[in-house]
């Protein structure tokens, strides 16, 4: 006689062949999730290199070569290569149009006008045709400390020169001049015979007609310095 199995034994064996165990369906579970997350951060460093790129990319279209000189160049030299080296300023900086694109300084065209300190960016007013430029001259002032604000300029200040008569009256000689070098004793010389006893000489720079005016202001009168760094030039004074 046949022996039936129990229908529900059956029924039971076939579904234990079917389940899926329990720690199989965790691992997958994990495996997918650990697939979002790699796929989220590729996609995220991907954007970020993406920004990057294009930021970097943007600088180096927006910026412009100017001009700046290694060292001081003196009012009157021919600016040749040498004197001069490049610096990248970024083109919307406000006043990137006063400076002097590089392969204008570098080119043997120009000369300059005035006195430029060593590291200073090249300004358009400070250079001019090799030709037609007429440069900055350069005067020694002979000084006491107490005359020129207890000795406190330093090469770069602007200053204003003021002459007093004997007879009291006091007028501006010079009026936003740049200081292009000092000294603390009289061996730079000076203007007149007893700059050797001097506490401070400074050099500044004047055009021609400034430069007669104040030599006789030396000569006649009492001078004062006025360190005017920053200042606009006092009405009716002689001009920087």
């Amino acid at each position: 006689m046949a022996v039936v199995a129990p229908e529900g034994s059956e029924t039971e064996s076939i579904a234990s062949r079917t389940r899926v165990p329990r720690h199989v369906r965790r691992r997958r579970r994990s495996l997918t999730e650990r697939i979002t997350l790699n796929l989220v951060v590729g996609v995220v460093a991907a954007l970020l290199a993406f920004v990057l790129a294009a930021a970097l990319l943007a600088d180096r279209r927006d910026t412009t070569t100017v001009g700046v000189a290694r060292d001081r160049i003196a009012a009157g030299t021919l600016l040749t290569a040498d004197l001069v080296t490049s610096e990248e300023v970024p083109t919307d900086t406000g006043f990137v149009d006063t400076l002097l694109p590089f392969d204008r300084a570098a080119d043997g065209a120009l000369v300059a006008t005035r006195t430029v300190q060593a590291g200073e960016p090249l300004t358009l007013s400070a250079v001019g045709d090799a030709g037609t430029a007429a440069p900055r001259r350069v005067m020694s002032i002979p000084l006491e400390v107490a005359q020129a604000a207890n000795g406190v300029i330093e090469v770069g200040d602007q200053v204003d020169v003021i002459v007093t008569s004997r007879e009291g009256e006091a007028r501006y000689v010079l009026t936003a001049a740049q200081v292009i070098d000092r000294s603390r004793d009289g061996s730079a010389g000076g203007l007149v015979g007893g700059a050797s006893g001097s506490d401070l000489v400074i050099s500044v720079e004047v055009d021609e007609a400034q430069a007669l005016e104040l030599a006789a202001a030396i000569e006649t009168g009492s001078i004062t310095v006025v360190r005017s760094t920053g200042v606009v030039a006092a009405n009716g004074g002689a001009g920087g």
